[in-house]
């Protein structure tokens, strides 16, 4: 049951996806009986369904504002959980949205800095030079000189994105009560994940912390740039970093044109992207042209730190068997690594999994490895984990969105340098690691640590499982998969049955009734039970009961 101080937007959203032609979702989540209001479409808006079906959902997404769009944004990085069609169609999503006026920012600067703007800033300029559903971003000089770019975040979106992901996680738990995908995939845990990351980026604290951590790791590279942040500017809804001037990666021609080299800035951006991933383990997670410059000395400008990767530990290991396989064409250890970075099924042929991942390898055996493209078979791994009902997790597939973003960039900049072949000579070092003292004394220490945790509470466990043997016994679980059908066909079976014996006794008794009166009628000469027509009351009775039994049974849709 819907909050009902948030009936309003249930209404809003309601109709807006009834409106794009998903109104079916509606009664599969219980939601038609609480908003009747729904049922109804207007004509003019029916050429929204001559769209596809992919089409209709982007353009939902994009009709409900922010949070569905970062939610749609997210989903687009989960292969294992969309068809193809509908995940090419998310990463056309846009964040359409109008600048806010200059009172608002002046309001929100003074209430987080707790000064006015005139001295906060030395200069600061009303007009934004870039707007997002989360803020927008002002140039804008400080008083001992420093040029920086100010990020405002937009009044009462906190509050808007918490109502919206209040409402997508009770539908996610009632997906996942109520739809055999919900209990595959557990909806609410994705809903989870895009709660964090909004959570992530709707403070600006942490994005600045991101940045510094970053900057920090990657302090050594002469050849990367990350901006500073200036602290005392800085608050939740107000962040205020170095202004880094450069020409984005958006503009290639532009590159060349003050003489940078391509080929040079792409192995720069592999080199710097490999070392945060698998060195740090901290990494920029939206490398895209937008967010990516080069400065008139060829350096490497990183900016916007609102989505960052996390790998470490087990999970670095199981994603550089995961890459190894794939580079290596081996699909074994593909399979290996599938079934360590995802929650596999209990009911999953893995024989039948590693033949289609063979098939899937034959079909990058024979080709060159420059013309491979890496982000693409990332892509179709992830679709088979899709088909095999293997879920994914969050780290590992904004891993493989931040490799596929990787790649687009690459192929922008130049067209015959490949991610693959840039990654052959970071394999060889990737192998070395794996095997080195470090890891191994790092790994056989993680086990050691498991070890004795598990030996020292083996005796507390075996206590606690026999205490409840002793008061509660053993419960016995039958796992029966086709339980549902079979019952449906009970149902069926008991519902002929009891239409079958309801006839009958009608029919019995009116031929009891039909007899008794032409007995009577025979005798006395006169009807029975003084002239009421009994026959045709009866059988007017038994054919209304019979009809309205045969009515109710049908509209169960178990007869």
């Amino acid at each position: 049951m819907p909050k009902y101080r948030h009936l309003k937007r249930y209404r809003q959203i309601a109709n807006s996806v009834v409106r794009h032609g998903f109104g079916h979702l509606l009664t599969h989540l219980g939601y038609s009986h609480l908003l009747p209001s729904v049922r109804r479409a207007r004509k003019s808006e029916t050429a929204l369904l001559e769209y596809t079906r992919a089409q209709r959902l982007r353009m939902l997404l994009e009709d409900l504002g922010p949070t569905f769009v970062k939610f749609g944004q997210l989903l687009s990085t989960r292969p294992d959980l969309l068809p193809r069609d509908i995940l090419d169609e998310l990463t056309n999503l846009q964040d359409q949205v109008p600048s806010f006026p200059y009172s608002e920012v002046e309001a929100i600067i003074v209430r987080e800095l707790g000064r006015p703007v005139e001295e906060a800033f030395h200069s600061f300029e009303k007009k934004p030079f870039a707007a997002a559903s989360i803020g927008q971003v002002h140039r804008a000089r400080l008083h001992n000189g420093q040029e920086v770019v100010v990020k405002v975040r937009r009044p009462n979106i906190v509050r808007q994105m918490k109502t919206d992901l209040e409402i997508l996680r009770q539908a996610a738990k009632i997906a996942d009560r109520r739809t055999p995908w919900g209990r595959i995939y557990n909806f609410e845990d994705i809903v989870q994940e895009v709660q964090r990351s909004v959570h992530d980026e709707l403070d600006y604290l942490i994005e600045a912390e991101n940045g510094e951590r970053i900057r920090e790791n990657l302090h050594t590279h002469e050849n990367v740039i990350i901006p500073k942040i200036y602290w005392d500017f800085t608050t939740s809804a107000v962040l205020t970093m170095e202004m880094a001037d450069g020409i984005k990666l958006t503009h290639p021609e532009k590159l060349k044109e003050a003489g940078h080299d391509p080929e040079q800035i792409v192995r720069d951006l592999v080199e710097v992207m490999f070392t945060q991933i698998f060195q740090h383990g901290l990494f920029h997670a939206d490398p895209h042209p937008g967010n990516l410059a080069v400065d008139k000395d060829g350096k490497l400008i990183f900016m916007d730190f609102g989505i960052v990767g996390r790998l470490r530990g087990e999970r670095k290991r199981q994603f550089i068997l995961f890459l190894l396989g794939t580079i290596s064409h081996n699909p074994r250890q593909l399979v290996r690594a599938l079934s360590g970075m995802g929650v596999l099924s209990r009911r999953i042929d893995r024989k039948e999994l590693l033949r289609d991942a063979e098939r899937l390898m034959d079909k990058y055996l024979d080709t060159p490895l420059k013309r491979i493209n890496l982000g693409q078979a990332v892509s179709e791994i992830f679709a088979l984990a899709y088909e095999y009902h293997i879920r994914i997790p969050a780290e590992f597939t904004l891993l493989g969105k931040t490799i596929m973003t990787l790649e687009g960039v690459i192929e922008d900049l130049d067209k015959d340098l490949v991610l693959i072949e840039l990654l052959r000579p970071y394999s060889n070092r990737l192998i070395r690691e794996r095997f080195s003292y470090r890891l191994i004394k790092e790994t056989a220490f993680e086990q050691f640590f498991e070890t004795t945790d598990f030996v020292f509470s083996l005796p507390r466990r075996l206590n606690d499982m026999f205490d409840r043997v002793d008061t509660e016994g053993i419960p016995i679980q039958l796992n029966y998969p086709d339980i549902d059908r079979t019952f449906l066909h009970l149902d069926r079976l008991a519902n002929r049955l009891s239409f079958s014996i309801v006839l009958l006794a009608f029919s019995i008794i009116m031929a009891g009734l039909i007899i008794g009166s032409g007995l009577v009628a025979s005798i006395t000469g006169t009807p029975l039970l003084w002239r009421i027509p009994i026959i045709e009351i009866g059988f007017f009775l038994a054919s209304a009961m019979a009809g309205w039994l045969f009515w109710a049974i049908y509209r169960s849709g178990k007869l």
